[in-house]
């Protein structure tokens, strides 16, 4: 078998896992939901809002803000981003020839469907429950299941390369003690197993083959927590100085999720390799979303809600993960957790119209400036967004609430300094070229959302 056919086997195993599995196509928490957001609200906030938005993109973020609103909704998003990532060459001992600095320059393309549901009659427990759930698909559904994971000799950035779909589910309780609400969800990943047996001339044409594939559903939970505190010490009064009486605290927890691929293969060559044949074997993973801890706080003002938070990613598990991952393993990463504070606002311009704006600083979770072979460049970034709903109380036939919103979000990505390395480079072990990374990545985000 050639080369060139057997590094492509992982890619077509896990295409063969999605086409023979069609129950389990959309699965996984992609990386839109993490690097973008999802929906206008959080896009263009800068996901300062998402432990607060009632709607139904809160099933990821944290589902006890389900609870937070009775209303229910049906809402669909498409979501476009424009990345330009660069890696300016600083020379080395035998730097590539490159035609210029961009790296890379492909689009995000999300289709997003939520629902959110006040559900009734199917439990005891006398307190207002509610479902959500999320499905998305990458590139409008025209590229169900997108995977890669490859080594590169220009450098590649650790995020932003891959927009896989997803599905997410969960439910919440309102009011489980007085002014508190509580949620829980998971999302659904995917861990694909095969296996190939097959006879292969020395041109890469095969017969006698055997191939098996096996994949199963990995869930990654997700919990939430929502205090009002003015209705949990004063319970219907107004009790709190300062107008506390509104404050409201969310604290939220993700687990960490990817999708997992292992490719075990063995390849008769007659009259070159005898049987029992070469063993191939690979397991890698990709789409990788680190553990998270978040607090936050929204205070209503007047016509005002000014919100802030921070989260915790412990990437610092990418690097043991990594190390028993055939593609990455050789290159010795490491990853630190990162801190990420977000700050937001909006205001309720009328009662049909609101504005929102908000902003993050993220930290890059890349410990490491040189990875031999794989090569990743990341850079610390800073997120702005701003946006706007508009709310027709009562749309001509369907007589219900609709709401269209869009947003617009700019990252801004600092630069920083890699040195890339390679085995098969003259200069091993000492790198043969020194990059500066950088970008901007623009989003776009709308909706079309029907309340009920």
């Amino acid at each position: 078998m050639s080369s060139t056919k057997t590094k492509q086997l992982p890619f077509l195993f896990f295409a063969c896992g999605a086409a023979l599995v069609p129950g389990l196509s959309i699965a996984g928490a992609g990386d839109g939901a993490t690097n973008y957001g999802l929906g206008p609200m959080n896009a263009g906030t800068a996901l300062a809002f998402s432990p607060f938005a009632s709607n139904s993109w809160s099933v990821y973020y944290n589902p006890a803000a389900m609870a937070g609103s009775p209303e229910g909704e049906l809402s669909a998003i498409v979501q476009y981003g424009d990345q330009e990532l660069r890696a300016k060459s600083l020379g080395g001992a035998a730097p590539l020839a490159r035609e210029n600095d961009v790296l890379s320059d492909t689009s995000s393309e999300l289709l997003l469907i939520g629902f959110k549901s006040r559900i009734a009659g199917i439990s005891s427990i006398d307190k207002p429950i509610y479902f959500g759930l999320n499905v998305g698909v990458d590139e409008y559904s025209s590229n169900l299941l997108p995977y890669q994971a490859n080594t590169s000799q220009e450098g590649q950035f650790l995020r932003y390369e891959s927009q896989p779909l997803y599905l997410a589910f969960g439910g919440a309780i309102s009011n489980i003690l007085r002014g508190i609400d509580v949620g829980a969800s998971a999302r659904l990943t995917l861990q694909a197993k095969a296996n190939l047996e097959t006879v292969s001339d020395l041109g890469g044409n095969t017969d006698s083959e055997k191939l098996s594939l096996e994949a199963s559903p990995s869930l990654s939970p997700a919990l939430g927590i929502n205090i009002r505190s003015g209705e949990m010490f004063c319970g219907t009064s107004q009790c709190m100085p300062f107008g506390m009486d509104k404050l409201e605290f969310a604290l939220f927890w993700r687990g960490e999720s990817s999708y997992e691929v292992s490719v075990d293969a063995n390849v008769v060559v007659p009259g070159v390799i005898p049987e029992p044949g070469l063993s191939l074997a690979l397991s890698t993973i990709d789409t990788y979303q680190p553990e998270v801890l978040g607090a936050a706080f929204l205070l209503p003002v007047g016509q005002f809600e000014l919100t802030a938070g921070i989260e915790q990613h412990k990437w610092s598990a990418l690097g043991r993960e990594f190390a028993s991952d055939t593609v990455r393993d050789q290159a010795n990463l490491a990853f630190d957790d990162i801190t990420i504070p977000r700050i937001g606002i909006s205001y309720q311009w009328s009662e049909s119209m609101k504005l929102f704006a908000g902003a993050a600083l993220e930290e890059s979770p890349l410990k490491s400036t040189r990875s031999q072979d794989v090569n990743y460049l990341d850079t610390d970034k800073k997120v702005f967004g701003l946006g706007a709903s508009y709310r027709i109380a009562s749309a001509p036939v369907i007589n219900m609430p609709l709401e269209v919103a869009f947003a617009y979000q700019y990252q801004m990505l600092d630069e920083a300094d890699f040195e890339l390395s390679s085995i098969n480079s003259p200069t091993d072990p000492s790198p043969y070229e020194t990059v500066r990374a950088d970008g901007e990545i623009n989003v776009f985000s709308s909706s079309l959302s029907l309340k009920f």
